[in-house]
C-alpha cells in the first residue's frame, strides 16, 4: 500500500506533548500490506491542541423531542473535533453493523475496512482530531482483530470528513479462515439485505440492542452539533469482546430469517433510527420504561440522541421467546420497546423510570382512593 499524503508520515506535538508515534505507524500495525511511500527525510511536526469542551451539561427540554429529532435528521455531518476519537469508532461500529443486513454467510472476522480521510488544517483542533482519529482505527481494530485493507488521507478545502466501507476481506488461504475465531469457511456477502422499514405486523415486536454499555452522552453527537452545544462527554465504544457477541448474535439471527427487518442504530441515535423505520402507513407505539431502569442517571434525551452503536430489529411475536433466550444466553442486553402500528407512520414514545412494584403500587393507590371517593 502506497501512501503519498505527507502528513501520515508527520510527526505530532498536541497540547505541548509529543507523540511517539506517527499515523502511518499506527496504522501499519493494522493494516493488510506493508506501508511504503515514506519522504527521504523527517517531516516538520504537526503542532496543534485538542479544542475545549463546555464545563458542564448543556440543560434539554424533555418536551421538545420533537424539534430535536427534526433538526437531527436535516443535519449534514461534520467531524466533532473534541471528540474526533469517540467519533471514528462510533463511524467504524456502523460500517461494521451495517453489514449484518445484507445476505450471505459470513462473520465478523470476514470483514475488512477502507478508509477516507479529506482533511484540512484550517482550524485550530483539525490536526489534533485527525491524530486521535487516527489513533481510534489502530485501537480499535486491534481490539476487533479486524483488518485494514486500504486507506487515503486527502487535503480537503471544504469540511473535514472521515468515510468508512467494510467488506469480506480477500484471501489466497481458506484454511487460514477456518482457523481464526468469528470466521467462517468460503464466506461471502451480498449487496441486496432484509428491510429496514416497520412491517404492517402489530402483534410483532421492536427491539434494540446497544453494542457497548458505554454511558449514554451526548458530547460529539448530531444533536449536539444541531443545537450548537458542546457537552463534555461523548460515549467510549471500547469494549471490543462484547461488541462482537452482540455482533455475532444478531448476524445469525439475520441470516435465519428471524428478523422481519432492521436498522443501524448510530448517527444520530436511538430515535432518528427509529423514525426512519417508519414508513407513510406504518409507525410504532414504543416505550422506553425498561431502558430507563437500566440506566437511572441518564435523562430522556439523552437515551433518545445519545450515539451508542447497536441495532433495532422486528420480530415476530411467535419468536419472542426463543429471542429472549438466545440473548440471555449470550449475555447480551436487550429491550423490548413495544409493537408497530398503522397509525400513518408516527412513531410514539412513551417512557417511565418506576420499576414494576412501584407501578403496580401507585395502581393500587390510586384505585384504593377511588373506592374511597363512592
Amino acid at each position: 500500500m502506497e501512501i503519498n499524503s505527507p502528513v501520515l508520515f508527520s510527526p505530532f506535538v498536541i497540547d505541548g506533548i509529543r507523540e511517539n508515534v506517527t499515523p502511518a505507524q499506527i496504522l501499519s500495525g493494522v493494516s493488510a500490506y506493508p506501508v511504503t511511500g515514506a519522504p527521504g527525510e523527517e517531516l516538520p511536526p504537526m503542532v496543534d491542541e485538542t479544542p475545549d469542551v463546555d464545563p458542564g451539561p448543556a440543560s434539554l427540554d424533555s418536551r421538545k423531542v420533537e424539534k430535536y429529532l427534526s433538526g437531527v435528521l436535516k443535519a449534514e455531518r461534520l467531524v466533532p473535533m473534541a471528540f474526533a476519537g469517540p467519533y471514528t469508532r462510533g463511524k467504524i461500529a456502523g460500517a461494521l453493523i451495517d453489514c449484518i443486513w445484507k445476505l450471505g454467510h459470513f462473520r465478523i472476522g470476514d470483514l475488512a475496512l477502507n478508509l477516507v480521510w479529506k482533511w484540512n488544517n484550517l482550524q485550530v483542533g483539525n490536526m489534533a482530531g485527525f491524530y486521535r482519529s487516527v489513533e481510534a482505527v489502530g485501537e480499535m481494530l486491534d481490539a476487533l482483530n479486524i483488518q485494514l485493507m486500504d486507506y487515503s488521507c486527502q487535503r480537503s478545502e471544504g469540511p473535514c470528513d472521515f468515510a468508512v466501507t467494510a467488506d469480506i476481506r480477500p484471501t489466497a488461504d481458506e484454511e487460514d479462515l477456518i482457523e481464526q475465531p468469528f470466521t467462517t469457511q468460503n464466506p461471502h456477502i451480498g449487496a441486496a439485505g432484509i428491510s429496514n422499514a416497520f412491517q404492517p405486523d402489530e402483534s410483532s415486536w421492536i427491539i434494540y440492542i446497544p453494542f457497548d454499555s458505554s454511558s449514554y452522552r451526548l458530547g460529539g453527537s448530531l444533536l449536539a452539533q444541531t443545537l450548537g452545544i458542546n457537552p463534555p462527554t461523548a460515549p467510549q465504544v471500547d469494549d471490543a469482546d462484547y461488541f462482537i457477541d452482540c455482533f455475532e448474535v444478531v448476524r445469525e439471527l439475520v441470516e435465519d430469517g428471524i428478523v422481519l427487518a432492521g436498522a443501524s442504530v448510530g448517527e444520530g441515535g436511538l430515535l432518528p433510527a427509529l423514525k426512519k423505520m417508519a414508513g407513510s402507513r406504518t409507525g410504532a407505539v414504543l416505550d422506553l420504561s425498561d431502558i430507563r431502569r437500566a440506566q437511572p442517571d441518564t435523562d430522556i434525551v439523552s437515551l433518545l440522541f445519545a450515539e451508542v452503536p447497536g441495532v433495532v430489529i422486528q420480530i415476530r411475536d411467535i419468536d419472542f421467546d426463543y429471542i429472549d433466550a438466545e440473548l440471555l444466553l449470550q449475555d447480551v442486553a436487550f429491550y423490548p420497546l413495544g409493537h408497530p402500528a398503522a397509525n400513518g407512520g408516527a412513531v410514539r414514545v412513551k417512557s417511565s423510570a418506576k420499576t414494576g412494584i412501584q407501578n403496580i403500587l401507585e395502581s393500587l393507590v390510586q384505585r384504593q382512593g377511588g373506592e374511597g371517593e363512592d
